[in-house]
């Protein structure tokens, strides 16, 4: 079968992203016949009812008994109390250390199917099968997995890589609106720190038009970079791969302080923590004026937002929350840009000078 082929280069740990339409109603083309007897495919009650019937039947097709674990859609689900849930119901399938979860939906879904994929038996094959762009271009490539504590988005997870991930781009025309905008805020992280990832007025257009040809190949661009990113850093010890967290300190606060409630899907907040990144470094001399404006407007060209939503959190309260990012070492860490196409990690930075920069979004626009 035809597709963009994506390695993920980890030595006898590597596995292919497989990228092109129609895949979910292909899956057993695409996987390994005769690998797995059993499977549990994970996903949530909306994508559920618009492919999980077609992906049981590619299993059965594979010679694999499957069942399907819905969870409700949204952030809430990445809870510890979900994930107990789920881990009960991998032991009433009686599922052994030879079967497979597959992880179908978006981020919420892939991290904590790949969670209890990791713990279960202490540890089953994981399939990957994201549905939405964000998830495509991003979080089902490379690992990670987690779910959200009270203090902080991903706090508890681990490094549990896939054994393949499935993207089917015809499952993005069903996304609405508000998620694929969310989903093209990360692919406009990826054009900030990468300068192979173009997004000229043509690209978003055709992006935003839902064309098959264009969502392919941004998607499989953007899969390249993460996949090197992860070939070089796989456990993100303050490596390559912690650029990919551009945007995510304030997003992620901001995220947390909402209480996960839907204020902001994770695009928009990173969409937020990117346009505050720029601001800190012009704020510290790193970057020339101008670069913050640049990040506003391609930002909002897709609907985003680019300052906070009122009434926005106090920035004491985000402070603390920013203090326990995965990044920090106990200090405010963020990773900064120079310039487009060139980040870094920057450590121990001033609070005034990001309580000057958050009190600042947004004036002028």
């Amino acid at each position: 079968m035809k597709t963009e082929l994506v390695r993920v280069d980890l030595g006898e740990r590597g596995y292919d992203v497989l990228v092109w339409t129609g895949l979910l109603d292909r899956l057993d083309e695409v996987l390994d016949a005769g690998r797995w007897a059993r499977a549990l495919v994970v996903s949530d009650l909306e994508v559920d009812s618009l492919y999980g019937a077609r992906v049981l039947a590619g299993l059965e097709r594979l010679g694999v008994e499957a069942e399907l674990f819905a969870v409700e859609p949204g952030e809430g689900s990445k809870s510890l109390e979900e994930l107990g849930r789920l881990l009960d119901g991998m032991a009433g399938f009686r599922l052994a250390r030879s079967d497979m979860v597959l992880a179908l939906g978006g981020g919420v879904v892939g991290d904590l199917a790949g969670f209890a994929a990791s713990t279960f038996k202490r540890g089953l094959d994981l399939v990957q099968a994201p549905t939405t762009l964000m998830s495509q271009v991003d979080s089902a490539i490379g690992g990670k997995t987690a779910v959200n504590l009270a203090s902080g988005k991903n706090l508890a997870g681990t490094f549990h890589q896939p054994v393949k991930v499935v993207c089917d781009v015809v499952a993005l025309s069903t996304l609405p609106a508000r998620e694929l905008a969310g989903g093209l805020a990360e692919v406009a992280k990826y054009s900030f720190i990468d300068p192979e990832i173009e997004l000229d007025e043509e690209t978003v257009a055709a992006l935003q038009a839902l064309e098959p040809d264009d969502l392919v190949s941004t998607v499989a661009s953007c899969a390249r970079v993460k996949a090197r990113m992860v070939a070089e850093d796989e456990l993100d010890r303050g490596g390559v791969r912690a650029v990919l967290n551009y945007g995510h300190t304030l997003g992620h606060a901001l995220e947390t302080a909402t209480g996960y409630g839907g204020e902001y899907t994770h695009g928009e907040a990173v969409s937020v923590g990117m346009v505050f990144a720029a601001m800190v470094a012009e704020r510290l001399g790193l970057s020339e004026v101008g670069l913050a404006a640049r990040h506003h407007r391609s930002l909002a060209r897709f609907g985003l937002p680019v300052a906070p939503l009122e009434p926005r959190p106090p920035f004491e309260e985000l402070l603390e929350i920013m203090l326990q990012d995965k990044k920090s070492a106990g200090d405010l860490t963020m990773v900064l840009l120079e310039e487009e196409g060139s980040p870094s990690l920057h450590r121990c930075l001033d609070p005034e000078i990001l309580r000057d920069c958050y009190g600042r979004m947004g004036e002028g626009e």
